[in-house]
């Protein structure tokens, strides 16, 4: 089977990082390197009994025949269903320490146990880690992080039709979500509609922030929408864990001339910003140009820009800070969102995503970003 990343971008990455093994063990990095596959039964929880589910997906530097995948004995079925590119399969009982002990027997047939290894480190179990260590005591262990985070930075093709219908389904629900409403439901209520819209659609749901003006609370709570008051809901959904996060604004009755003001300043910012998305735009340049678009209004001391990358994990590469000199490349997902936070009216926000193309940028689930006015 094809390799659904690029290897010689890796073997350039691990060469950089002078690593000659980077291990895969959370559930978005498993899917990625090898191209979808996760078990099932632990897709939304790893717990059991004490312990956890804890797969490996491992590749050698400028070895991929001796890539290698630690599953459960009860895996096959649906990997053989799905196939998987990986060559060798190895089986450990479920838990953490089973499954360090195969991987620490493993390294060593390998001929590794005296290298630098790439692990996981924010996200790998402690006692699977002081497992290793005891069991190669003469590897090095650093964070594959930043190798997976750089790998997954442009998507490919397959990701972002992926993304796009990810996005576009959770424009749709957002937008069925308003129609729904009626004057006095909570935040809560609205909040459960949103994870049922979501979840009707195909995607799986991750959170649903929900804000009723001229409050400022977005936790789901017993705050309700009345009637002349905006409301902003900011959700998110993942398809195969590619993330679509946008927030769009309604009304109950029309919005005060201020709230329409604010509204159009959202757009007019993240227009502005869309528009200069393109192959070679520094991090910088970009965020300096949202930050200024944000304080050209009276209202601008309540002004909020935010931009980051967006993929299988919120705010990966490409990072925005103000002395970051990376180039945007087509391929690169971009979340942009500015807020204005009025104590008049409420919290009012638009967040879009972009795709970087070669000659600009394309819009992923634009639908919704006027008013919806109940």
């Amino acid at each position: 089977m094809k390799i659904p990343f690029d290897p010689s971008k890796l073997n350039d990455l691990m060469n950089e990082a002078d690593v000659s093994l980077v291990i895969a063990n959370t559930r978005h990095n498993v899917r990625y390197v090898t191209g979808g596959y996760y078990y099932h039964f632990h897709a939304n929880s790893q717990r059991m009994a004490r312990s956890q589910y804890l797969p490996f997906a491992g590749i050698p530097r400028d070895a991929y025949e001796n890539a290698f995948y630690i599953q459960r004995p009860d895996e096959g079925g649906q990997i053989s269903a799905e196939g998987l590119w990986i060559p060798n399969r190895l089986e450990a009982i479920r838990g953490t320490l089973t499954s360090a002990a195969v991987l620490s027997k493993h390294i060593r047939k390998l001929w590794l146990s005296d290298t630098r290894i790439a692990l996981e480190m924010p996200f790998f179990p402690a006692d699977a880690f002081l497992a290793l260590r005891d069991e190669l005591p003469h590897a090095e262990f650093v964070d594959a992080t930043p190798i997976f985070e750089e790998l997954r930075a442009r998507k490919s093709k397959e990701e972002l039709d992926i993304m796009r219908r990810a996005y576009a389904s959770l424009a749709e629900a957002i937008h069925s979500t308003f129609l729904a409403a009626r004057p006095g439901e909570t935040t809560m209520e609205i909040s459960r509609r949103v994870e049922i819209e979501i979840a009707e659609r195909g995607l799986s749901f991750l959170f649903a922030l929900v804000c009723a003006g001229p409050g400022f609370l977005r936790a789901p709570s017993s705050a309700r929408w009345e009637t002349g008051q905006i409301l902003h809901i900011d959700a998110g959904g993942s398809d195969r864990d590619y993330i679509a996060d946008i927030c769009r604004m309604a009304c109950i009755g029309d919005p005060s001339p201020l709230a329409r003001d604010l509204h159009r300043a959202c757009i007019e910012v993240q227009d502005r910003v869309r528009a200069r998305v393109k192959p070679g735009l520094r991090c910088r340049e970009l965020l300096a140009m949202g930050e200024k678009a944000s304080s050209m209004y009276s209202f601008s001391r309540y002004a909020r820009f935010v931009v980051h990358g967006i993929g299988m994990v919120p705010y990966e590469q490409p990072v925005f800070l103000p002395l970051n000199e990376r180039p945007l490349e087509p391929g690169m997902v971009l979340s942009i969102e500015t807020d204005f936070i009025h104590p008049d009216v409420g919290h009012v926000k638009i967040e879009d995503a972009v795709a970087v193309t070669e000659t600009g940028c394309e819009g992923l689930g634009d639908a919704g970003r006027d008013w919806t006015i109940i």
